[in-house]
């Protein structure tokens, strides 16, 4: 059988773009869904832990990507490993891999290889995430004024939405209008916001 697994850290945040790019290669899969905190391991997630009980040798589990199977690098590679070593194949949309052990010694050592490497290098960007937003965190506090300013966004460019608003009162179509001026139907949208609003 074949089933998928997603996470995401709070109620916030959806796993609709993990989940769409599964159900485009799997369809009708079943997919198990966590809403917490990536530094809850595996065993202790609500729906993974009731999905690692579920499977059985011969099925399929498919995440978007490996780091979605652990609290960190120890972890995701313990559960991983776990799961071949119980005849599951594991695979991964994001990078289109597949894992699982074949009973050939140096196959099972390079896929090993390859969990430690992959599992330490989502551990590390993890860390370099965290590590970033700390920094900005800091650096706000420090200087709170100086980044309001220098973070305030890109100003709205008047002309444009003038001229857009203007096409949008000739009863131009939102699109042609994108076209007649040179940008996103998106930019059109917004301008036809502040119209209603004005």
């Amino acid at each position: 059988m074949e089933f998928a697994y997603t996470r995401v850290s709070t109620q916030t945040q959806t796993d609709h773009s993990q989940e769409a790019d599964i159900l485009q290669s799997f369809p009708s899969i079943e997919i198990y869904r966590d809403v917490c905190s990536g530094t809850i391991p595996a065993n202790d997630r609500t729906q993974l832990s009731r999905l690692l009980d579920k499977l059985r040798k011969g099925d399929k589990l498919v995440v978007w990507w490996i780091d979605r199977l652990g609290r960190d690098y120890q972890d995701s590679e313990s559960v991983i490993r776990n799961l071949l070593a119980s005849g599951i194949t594991i695979r991964t949309i994001n990078q289109n891999l597949v894992f699982e052990y074949t009973g050939d010694d140096i196959r099972d050592m390079t896929t090993n290889i390859q969990i430690t490497m992959i599992t330490a290098m989502a551990a590390a960007e993890r860390k370099n995430r965290l590590a970033s937003a700390e920094a900005g965190r800091q650096a706000i506090k420090q200087n709170p004024e100086l980044w309001a300013k220098k973070f305030q966004g890109r100003k709205r460019d008047q002309d444009r939405t003038t001229k857009i608003i203007e096409l949008l009162e000739s009863g131009m179509s939102i699109r042609k209008v994108a076209f007649e001026i040179g940008c996103n139907p998106s930019t059109v949208q917004r301008a036809k916001k502040l119209m209603s609003m004005g």
